[in-house]
């Protein structure tokens, strides 16, 4: 069966081809909620995960969107990009680049790709339900999807037991859909704006070929700024600021701010009654209003549109048909300003289905593959310069090796030798990116770090020559084949998908963090022993320690917060020090060692970075002497307060390596070492 997959960031579509055209698969329909259920809406499975409120168990799609309070969404924007605190100095092993995102599930850190692939799997799994298998499938990404963002969704497919044909870009996916249905040839301008990404693509369709001329866009603009932006102005409206919700409020209310987006952007609505949660009065949000707020974030999307043409030279006149996909695109302000700047009609709706365009566009590519559609041939092209880094007076330069807009398969060759002799190796530093710009600059992404052991290092440069030949594959990923020049040995042969940390491929790994997170479907998350809600609540006293009766000296034990709070985090985590990871370590202590009275150490920079919401227990805490702050709570400190108090001392840290100047550390009973194993915290 032939099958294909738009893998969004608010949304997926999975589509079939039937033999002469193409259906959606309803993946996830039995789970709309009544208040979603609008047209099409029952073909869309979001691309969300969540514990359950209650359960603390897994869940995915309409049920992880709806029921939950802190829905996981945007995985794929993980997908693109490295965490941003990392920077070139982590690039140090071969094939190596920075590790990725995580997504935290109640205090468990889990890669976007392992998550992705979950996500992919319950897509499976929806097919399954409707009595067919999808075991392979043409899997669609933005124009300008990264290299990492092209290799991390074919593992994440992959991993979840889904061969990827082949990796197309939305926008051109779109453009044959609408080219199948209505047969003709020309220039097409594909307008894509979804939930997360917005690209703008030139097409030229002839003789059965699509091939991409031009593609520009802008990572991170989509859906989710415009649900930010109404926030804004709901809460202007009540008088309230957005600091004053906690994330949990603010989570609950993207559902209903989200919807109401949604029913804003229908022709015939003027104005939309938002009810908000927690007590807040109804407020009347006007279409006007809405359009005002947003007005910047769709100046802001013209821009590519703009700069698209201009790379191809064409006008808007040059253009055969332009057609708006994505859930964005369909905002009537949206639609108006592209017409007014192209000073043409766009293709109606209902010509171009905007939601499922995409998913009907890869059905066909893949029966195309397949061989199931004559006379038809589709081509892409690449969305970035393939390039190599190189030192250049203080900066990293690019030497392009394949151009953008190079049709697939492509190819690229250049020869590298040593830069001096008695070098024992060359090392290939490749990147994307653009190829006018540094290749340090914030836009090109490392692809991977390859070295070339040099065959003689004591002979002369010119005889250790290697012959690199870089070939993108029709689904766009890269394969590295160089040879030594002199002896015609192959001295690398790789198809990269390294993107682990320490070079490995990408997939080492993820099978096992895949399985331990399906087993969240039926088993409760970690953390989950005490329930969020009622922690939230208690006062931190009842979990840290309870005060000895008068006359009964308990034993100290003082414990060193920041490890615990940040345990699993990264410097470029996007999630705060984390209070419910506290209160589990601190759980485990206290039943571990219950006669003893618990004081925590942290710096005031971990308490000011804590939740807005979790603010008041670390207060609350502080307040009852059961919490210790410093402006930098180093382990240093740890030491002297337990000194002071002459107490045991809890750790992530080693602390016997400040034995010196503190010699009881290492007395028996004085120093025991917490580790987090999978789940559970465990005493060394």
């Amino acid at each position: 069966m032939t099958y294909g997959i738009d893998f969004g960031t608010s949304n997926s579509v999975v589509a079939r081809w039937t033999g002469s055209a193409t259906e959606v698969v309803r993946v996830d329909s039995a789970a709309l909620p009544a208040e979603w259920n609008r047209p099409g809406f029952d073909e869309l499975f979001p691309s969300v995960v969540s514990l359950r409120d209650i359960q603390r168990t897994l869940c995915f799609g309409w049920s992880a969107k709806c029921e939950t309070a802190e829905p996981q969404d945007a995985v794929k924007r993980m997908l693109a990009s490295r965490p941003r605190a990392m920077d070139e100095g982590d690039l140090t092993h071969a094939g190596a680049v920075p590790e990725e995102h995580e997504v935290w599930l109640g205090d468990e850190p889990f890669r976007s790709t392992a998550v992705a692939a979950a996500l992919f799997d319950q897509m499976r799994a929806g097919v399954r339900r409707n009595l067919r298998e999808m075991e392979e499938a043409v899997v669609t990404v933005p124009a300008n999807a990264t290299g990492a963002a092209r290799y991390r969704t074919r593992a994440a497919a992959r991993l979840a037991g889904i061969k990827v044909k082949a990796l197309i870009n939305e926008p051109t996916a779109a453009a044959i859909s609408y080219a199948h249905d209505f047969p003709g040839e020309g220039r097409f301008l594909v307008f894509d704006w979804g939930g997360g990404t917005i690209d703008v693509t030139v097409l030229e369709h002839y003789d059965g070929i699509f091939d991409e001329m031009a593609s520009r866009g802008i990572t991170a603009l989509g859906g989710l700024e415009f649900d930010e932006e109404l926030v804004k102005l709901v809460l202007a409206k009540l008088g309230s600021h957005p600091e004053r919700l906690t994330r949990q409020e603010a989570r609950r209310w993207r559902r209903h701010v989200e919807l109401t987006k949604i029913v804003l952007s229908q022709p015939d609505t003027d104005q939309v009654l938002f009810e908000p949660l927690g007590g807040f009065p109804s407020v009347v949000i006007h279409r006007n209003e809405f359009e005002e707020a947003v007005r910047p974030l769709v100046r802001r999307a013209l821009v590519p549109l703009e700069e698209c043409l201009e790379d191809v030279g064409l006008t808007a006149h040059d253009l055969d048909a332009v057609l708006m996909i994505g859930g964005t695109s369909q905002i009537p302000l949206v639609r108006r300003e592209v017409e007014r700047v192209l000073g043409r009609e766009v293709v109606d709706a209902q010509l171009c289905k905007p939601m499922t365009a995409v998913a009907r566009g890869a059905a066909i590519t893949a029966a195309e593959i397949d061989g199931l559609i004559p006379d038809t041939t589709i081509s892409v092209a690449t969305s970035h310069d393939l390039g190599l880094s190189f030192e250049a007076n203080g900066r990293r330069g690019f030497a392009t090796l394949i151009p953008r807009y190079s049709t697939l398969p492509a190819r690229g060759t250049r020869s590298a030798m040593p830069a001096v002799r008695g070098a024992s190796e060359v090392v290939l530093e490749i990147v994307e990116g653009d190829g006018k710009r540094a290749a340090d600059d914030e836009r090109t992404f490392p692809l991977a770090r390859l070295p070339l052991p040099v065959p003689q290092p004591e002979a002369e440069t010119s005889s250790n020559v290697f012959d690199v030949d870089y070939h993108y594959d029709r689904s766009g990923i890269l394969k590295v084949h160089a040879k030594a020049r002199h002896t015609g040995a192959v001295i690398l042969d790789q198809e990269l998908d390294c993107f682990g940390p320490d070079g490995t491929p990408i997939a080492h790994g993820l099978d096992r963090e895949l399985e331990r997170l399906q087993e969240r479907i039926v088993e409760p998350a970690a953390g989950s022993a005490v329930p969020v809600s009622p922690l939230l609540e208690r006062p931190l006293g009842d979990l840290l320690s309870q005060e000895a009766p008068e006359g009964d000296e308990k034993p100290s034990l003082v414990v060193d917060g920041r490890g615990i709070m940040t345990a699993g985090r990264t410097a470029a985590s996007p999630r705060p020090p984390s209070v419910r990871l506290l209160g589990s370590a601190l759980t485990a202590i206290k039943r571990r060692y219950p006669d003893h009275r618990v004081v925590t150490v942290l710096g005031t920079d971990i308490v000011d970075a804590v939740e807005y919401g979790d603010k008041h227990i670390v207060e609350q805490g502080i307040a009852e002497g059961l919490i210790v702050t410093a402006p930098s709570a180093s382990p240093q400190l740890v030491l002297n307060v337990a000194q002071q108090l002459n107490a045991l001392v809890v750790s992530m840290e080693d602390m016997t390596r400040f034995r010196v100047p503190h010699p009881w550390v290492v007395e028996k009973g004085r120093f025991v070492k917490l580790a987090r194993v999978e789940r559970n915290w465990v005493f060394v």
